[in-house]
């Protein structure tokens, strides 16, 4: 983990799938040789199963780049259904942690979103 005094370096994304009624709370922090400890916490047996799988440290080419990332695995993603959000909040988590998202403009946001919006 990055250190400063007693401060430590971490990005937090949760994501909330109203659908299946299900939060994953994804905390995300740099370590020292520039890979990532990914820690996931959530009530959802799939999720669990995906971060058994995807393992407690990401590289940074995991996060940066499509092919070979363990992120885009289709073993490591076979316990998701394609519409789970999860994915997309670890990289958030990632991108925020190496500053490639701003914090201070997803504290402004506050979060993404997905709505539907139903013809019928």
């Amino acid at each position: 983990m990055s250190c400063q005094g007693d401060y430590v370096s971490m990005a937090t994304v949760v994501v909330k799938m109203k659908f299946c009624d299900k939060t994953h709370k994804i905390d995300v922090s740099m370590r020292d040789d520039g890979d990532l400890d990914v820690h996931i916490d959530t009530d959802c047996e799939n999720v669990k199963a995906f971060a058994e799988k995807l393992g407690p440290v990401l590289t940074m080419a995991d996060v940066t780049e499509r092919e070979g990332s363990k992120l885009s695995d289709p073993e490591i993603l076979e316990p998701l259904t394609l519409t789970c959000l999860t994915v997309n909040g670890v990289m958030d988590a990632a991108w925020l942690e190496m500053g490639m998202l701003s914090k201070s403009r997803a504290k402004e946001v506050g979060s993404n979103e997905v709505s539907y919006e139903l013809v019928e």
